[in-house]
C-alpha cells in the first residue's frame, strides 16, 4: 500500500481525484487532502507519504515551491496541470509524471503503475528544477535520462546527435561520451526539434546543427566536430539544407 497526499486549492478537484483513486487505484491510501503548500508541508511531515499529487497553479506558493521546504525529499510527485503542449514535453524530458485537467482515469492508472516501479527518489528535486527551468524559458534546455540506478541530467546544447539502435537510442555528447537509453528516437525528435538546433536527418539520426563542420559534396552526409558522420536521407536533404539556411 502506497501512502498519498492530495494538494489542490480547488475542493471539487480534490474530491474528484480522491474518488478516482479510491475506485481505480486500491494500492493507494489517501492520508490527507490539503489546499495549499504550507498545509502540504505539515501533512508530508506528519504522514511521510510515498507520493504527493500536487497541483501547480495555486495562490500563495505554487507547486514547484513545495521543494523549498525540504532539504531531503523522500516522496515522489505526480503533478496536476492544465499546462500547454510545450509544458507537457517539458514534463516528459524531466522524468516527472503528470495528470492533465480535466482528469482522465486511464492517465491516473498509468501514472500510478509507473510510480510503483520507481525506486530512486533522490533526484526528484533536480528533476523538478529541470522541469521548472524548461517551462519558464519555453525551451528544452535540459533532459533527464535513466542511468543505472539513477538519472543523468543532460544539457541539450551539449548533445551532438542521437542514433537509433533498434528500440534504444544512443545519445552522443560533445565530450565524446554516449548514453544508451531505452526509448524510441521519435520520442526525442518530438521534444528536441522544438529547440532551434535539432533536425531529424534520417530514420536513424537526429543531429544538432551547431556541431556540423562540413557536408559531403552531394549533401547526404554531415561530419560533426566530434568526427562522427551523420547520414542525411535523400528525401530529407532539401528540408535539411533549408533548415540550415534559415537558422
Amino acid at each position: 500500500m502506497l501512502k498519498a497526499i492530495i494538494v489542490d486549492d480547488e475542493a471539487k478537484a480534490r474530491r474528484i481525484l480522491e474518488n478516482f483513486i479510491t475506485e481505480y487505484c486500491p494500492q493507494i491510501q489517501i492520508c490527507a487532502l490539503v489546499e495549499d503548500v504550507p498545509q502540504a508541508v505539515k501533512a508530508i511531515k506528519k504522514h511521510e507519504p510515498d507520493v504527493v499529487f500536487l497541483d501547480i497553479e495555486m495562490p500563495g506558493y505554487n507547486g514547484f515551491q513545495l521543494f523549498e521546504f525540504f532539504d531531503e525529499v523522500n516522496f515522489e510527485i505526480i503533478f496536476i496541470t492544465a499546462y500547454s503542449e510545450f509544458a507537457l514535453k517539458a514534463f516528459q524530458v524531466s522524468a516527472i509524471d503528470y495528470l492533465l485537467k480535466p482528469l482522465q482515469i486511464d492517465q491516473l492508472i498509468n501514472a500510478v503503475k509507473k510510480l510503483e516501479t520507481k525506486a530512486n527518489k533522490a533526484t526528484l528535486k533536480n528533476r523538478v528544477e529541470a522541469l521548472q527551468k524548461n517551462i519558464q524559458e519555453q525551451v528544452i534546455k535540459k533532459i533527464v535520462v535513466p542511468f543505472s540506478n539513477g538519472s543523468l541530467f543532460l544539457e541539450t546544447s551539449e548533445i551532438t546527435h542521437l542514433k537509433a539502435e533498434g528500440s534504444y537510442v544512443n545519445i552522443f555528447m560533445k565530450d565524446g561520451s554516449k548514453i544508451l537509453v531505452s526509448k524510441n528516437i521519435k520520442d526525442y525528435e518530438e521534444i528536441l526539434t522544438a529547440n532551434e538546433g535539432f533536425f531529424r536527418t534520417h530514420r536513424s539520426f537526429l543531429l544538432n546543427k551547431n556541431y556540423i563542420v562540413k557536408l559531403n559534396s552531394d549533401s547526404t552526409e554531415a561530419v560533426l566536430t566530434t568526427g562522427n558522420s551523420i547520414l542525411i536521407a535523400r528525401e530529407r536533404k532539401q528540408d535539411f539544407l533549408q533548415f540550415i539556411k534559415n537558422r
